[in-house]
């Protein structure tokens, strides 16, 4: 053969070998800078961002292996929201997100890069939406069986009421997260949720045990050189001893603070904390410093969106206006802040020097009766504002009993380990001191039935976060595995027979599509109502995912679940829904059930029964699916359709006589 024929063979071969030989190169460059993006993530995130960044520019195409691409978007929201970018954030977790989806292998990094949404909704002021999100997410992460990743939603659950001031529901969520954390051999996660409890317990006023615990994090963060939460833990221990009236070893912790900030390059800290300490030296009356830190905070301003720190930016410009006797230029700032907090029923304590600001500057000006009625507005509102800040300090100090007392009283919870490792106590004083606050404070009689108020409130809100799911307030799947477990215990000792049930609303999507997920919401809150009026007593109804409902029916042969199924089927078949456009529809379906072993775990449970929900969905729906074999007649519950109706009828009427005694002790309770 000629070898002009063999010539253009050969090289091609060449170009393919040359064109595979800088892929695979590529793909290593690109995995070798994630890991160096890894290994200072939480040390110096300004140059990780800097190295993705660089990535992107050079390096970043949808040819690298789909691990490598997910784990480069889970960096990046990572970075974006420890550099208070929410926006950049949610964009990056979207793209690993929609990538993640099409790998079951990577549905850890899918969880977390859900998180991360969560964490960008928390800083733009969007808990409810988070903590909606993040229940749904610790439900599904229970079948992934990974106690790191359930420890990780725990603590942005936690950090989500701590956003809203939720402080004791924060704390439960940051116990049973360190409890899951205990379960894995990850000392940074551990250390992080550590940390997070320590700035709560500061909120508490629980100031012992949170120095403790914020000592030992900045000990363990400093020498693992994780820069950036050694900043985080300096600005807590500077709250801390704010709170303890030590504003001199405040400062210092605010300074040292600083300096890390600087060095990472942080603006959105450097703002706050030059505020911080600009404050703490105007009460000290260093103002020629105050003014200095002042400066430096000039040129930040824009990048903060949280009124706290606005409003102690406010305050501290007009203070810098009064020290140079531009007293007209200090009204003319301060009035129109003082008209707009006329709306807000609450105010910090920055907002409501505003007044005393104006006073002093109509004083300067000589117009003595503006500066009298602008004084007379700051004892108006100080009234209100003291009397807030006592209950607030009050209902803190007795949130730290509770959690004593819950530890005891509602096992379910099962979070002695944590309380015992936290060694969350109360002593007899801080007790003594709390009921002579309640007997001797203002309006004493007023304040105690407030705060039994909030007590009370809580403790439902403690149980509601442990055992329910929010949307449909209907049990959710730790609570179910609990129950799943003791009736299990019961079955080896009383030898009783329970049934399971698992549901699926029928083409759900298509309702979200169609009519919005504020509709799709309104259809599991109406299925979820119909199962609370129609259950017996001692049955157990949980959401265990997106439109999944299961049950548990203690006493119950396969033939009676069977009933019950074909009930449900039918009276969620007969339930009517209007869109926001008032048209009416409504949904069906379909049943699996399966009788319980004393010795199935919830996973096998749950994958037994979902084979049947799956076959009554291939066999067309809005129908119940039994095991083959386990009892007379067909596997299904269509027929025979007389006896059905029969039973039916019997259980409706044992239902109705529950029911009606139910309201008969009610009405005499």
């Amino acid at each position: 053969m000629p070898t002009f024929f063999f010539r253009p063979v050969i090289l091609a071969v060449l170009i393919f070998i040359s064109f595979s030989s800088t892929a695979v190169e590529k793909t290593r460059s690109f995995e070798k800078t994630l890991n160096g993006v890894q290994s200072i993530l939480y040390s110096v995130p300004i140059k990780a961002r800097a190295l993705l960044s660089d990535l992107e520019k050079v390096e970043l195409n949808e040819n690298h292996p789909l691990p490598l691409l997910v784990r480069y978007y889970l960096q990046k929201a990572t970075v974006d929201i420890l550099l208070n970018s929410p926006e950049q954030a949610v964009i990056a977790a979207n793209r690993g997100i929609e990538l993640a989806k099409t790998d079951p292998l990577l549905k850890a990094e899918l969880y977390r890069l859900e998180l991360r949404l969560s964490q960008a909704f928390i800083m733009q002021g969007d808990e409810t939406s988070a903590l909606q999100q993040l229940d749904a997410l610790l439900a599904e992460s229970e079948t992934l069986s990974d106690p790191a990743v359930t420890a990780e939603i725990l603590l942005v659950k936690g950090q989500a009421y701590k956003a809203q001031n939720e402080y004791d529901i924060s704390m439960a969520a940051l116990m049973s997260s360190l409890d899951a954390a205990k379960e894995t051999d990850n000392d940074m996660l551990i250390e992080r949720i550590a940390s997070n409890l320590g700035s709560v317990l500061v909120q508490l006023n629980g100031f012992d045990k949170a120095s403790v615990l914020l000592d030992q994090s900045y000990q363990f963060f400093r020498s693992r050189k994780m820069s950036f939460n050694q900043l985080l833990v300096k600005l807590d221990m500077a709250e801390l001893a704010r709170k303890q009236g030590d504003n001199k070893k405040a400062l210092i912790e605010y300074k040292q603070a600083l300096q890390i900030a600087q060095v990472l390059g942080d603006g959105s800290h450097r703002f706050r904390i030059n505020l911080q300490i600009a404050d703490l030296l105007l009460q000290a009356g260093d103002t020629k410093n105050m003014i200095r830190y002042l400066r430096a905070t000039d040129n930040l301003r824009d990048r903060e969106t949280i009124r706290y720190y606005i409003s102690k930016y406010n305050h501290l410009k007009a203070n810098e206006q009064l020290l140079n006797n531009n007293f007209q230029a200090a009204i003319d700032q301060v009035t129109p802040l003082i008209k707009d907090q006329e709306t807000l029923s609450r105010l910090y304590r920055t907002e409501l020097a505003l007044y005393l600001v104006a006073s002093k500057a109509y004083f300067g000006l000589e117009d003595y009766k503006n500066a009298y009625q602008t004084l007379l507005g700051y004892q108006d509102r100080f009234s209100t504002f003291s009397s807030d800040e006592q209950v607030d300090n009050l209902e803190r100090q007795q949130m730290l009993f509770n959690l004593e007392k819950l530890k005891a009283e509602n096992q379910n919870l099962s979070w002695n380990n944590v309380l015992h490792t936290l060694e969350i106590k109360t002593n007899e004083q801080q007790v003594e001191y709390l009921n002579v606050l309640v007997i001797a404070g203002i309006s004493a009689t007023i304040l105690a039935s407030l705060v039994a108020f909030g007590i009370n409130r809580r403790r439902i809100r403690w149980g509601e976060i442990a055992n329910t799911d929010s949307l449909t307030g209907l049990f959710n799947r730790r609570y179910f595995n609990s129950q799943l477990e003791t009736m299990q215990k019961d079955m080896v000792s009383s030898n009783a027979d329970v049934s399971c049930l698992l549901l699926d609303v029928d083409f759900f999507k298509r309702v979200n599509d169609t009519y919005g997920h504020p509709v799709g919401d309104k259809v599991l809150i109406g299925v979820a109502e119909m199962f609370r009026n129609n259950l017996r007593r001692d049955d157990i109804c949980a959401r265990v995912g997106g439109e999944e409902f299961m049950l548990l029916l203690p006493n119950s042969q396969l033939e009676q679940a069977a009933v019950i199924a074909e009930d449900l089927r039918l009276r969620i078949s007969e339930l009517s829904f209007h869109s926001e456009q008032g048209d009416q529809f409504g949904v069906t379906a379909s049943f699996g059930v399966h009788p319980v072993s004393a010795k199935q775990s919830l996973s096998e449970l749950y994958s037994d029964v979902d084979k049947l929900l799956y076959r009554a969905k291939q066999h067309g729906r809005n129908r119940v699916e039994l095991p083959e074999g386990q009892i007379d007649g067909d596997t299904t519950t269509e027929a025979p359709e007389e006896a059905l109706s029969m039973m039916q009828r019997s259980e409706r009427f044992a239902r109705q006589l529950r029911r009606l005694k139910f309201r008969f002790a009610q009405h005499f309770s």
